[in-house]
């Protein structure tokens, strides 16, 4: 078998895709399935041409961008389902004592197939609660998961400062698309809303200029200002309507509700 990387790559440039189109694609196709797991960014888009084997929820999404079948780019790794074969019943392992080993009737198990959460970046949250680990019991209990998406803010996204500190946990109203630019009085009520563009996704204000989305931060945070074109560059997933700060850990284990 060829690198999968390198086919991929070659693929990518054949069809015409760069990275960008490839997030954009496949946050349509996550947002139709409800899954974030479907979603490719950029970082997990350079893992996979670097060698890293993806899951199948990527997998699906990169044949949907390539417009390529499911089957076909299976086979870039080595999977070919037309292949699959049942052993035949003569050739079944059996125990030092010729018994068959028999699989247990309705047996199931799960698999995390590519859900990693970088701290650094923000980024959405499964909406399987399962898929967070440990929680809260009160946490838990507060959370909407079928309502609501949730986003866990990046480390190193601080464009709202105190107001909605690195490490917290908000949640998403994705009806909520419209940016407001009036109706509130102080800088805390001004709505916040998480973002996708090209680099990801970022939480902060915004203003929507002709075809020119802005996202402002906190004047304290000493971030720039971004520009993009929308929705080319960069589209509005929601505005962010509870905000769970963290005290000193960027994981949900370690949040602490908060108004």
């Amino acid at each position: 078998m060829e690198e999968p990387g390198r086919l991929i790559k070659e693929l990518l440039i054949a069809k015409g895709l760069k990275p960008s189109d490839v997030e954009r694609k496949s946050r349509l196709v996550a947002e139709q399935r409800r899954n974030p797991r479907f979603y490719i960014s950029h970082a997990t888009l350079a893992a996979i041409e670097a060698g890293s084997i993806p899951g199948i929820y990527k997998i699906f999404s990169l044949a949907s961008c390539c417009n390529v079948s499911y089957d076909q780019l299976l086979s870039v790794f080595g999977i070919e389902t037309q292949k699959t074969e049942i052993a035949p019943p003569s050739t079944a392992i059996t125990t030092s004592s010729d018994a068959p080993i028999l699989a247990k009737p309705n047996f199931r198990f799960s698999v995390n197939f590519d859900f990693r959460m970088p701290p650094v970046e923000t980024c959405l949250l499964p909406r399987e609660l399962d898929d967070w680990g440990s929680l809260p019991r009160k946490l838990v209990g507060s959370l909407e998961p079928k309502r609501f998406l949730y986003a866990l803010v990046g480390l190193q996204d601080n464009r709202l400062g105190d107001i909605i500190p690195p490490g917290s946990l908000v949640e998403i109203d994705t009806e909520q698309t419209q940016v407001a630019h009036t109706g509130w009085r102080t800088i805390r009520e001004r709505p916040v809303y998480i973002v996708w563009h090209d680099r990801g996704y970022s939480c902060g204000w915004c203003q929507l200029t002709g075809s020119e989305l802005l996202l402002v931060p906190d004047p304290l945070s000493k971030q720039p200002i971004l520009r993009f074109r929308a929705p080319a560059e960069a589209t509005v997933v929601g505005r962010v309507v509870h905000v769970w700060c963290a005290l000193s850990s960027p994981l949900p284990v370690r949040l602490a509700a908060s108004p």
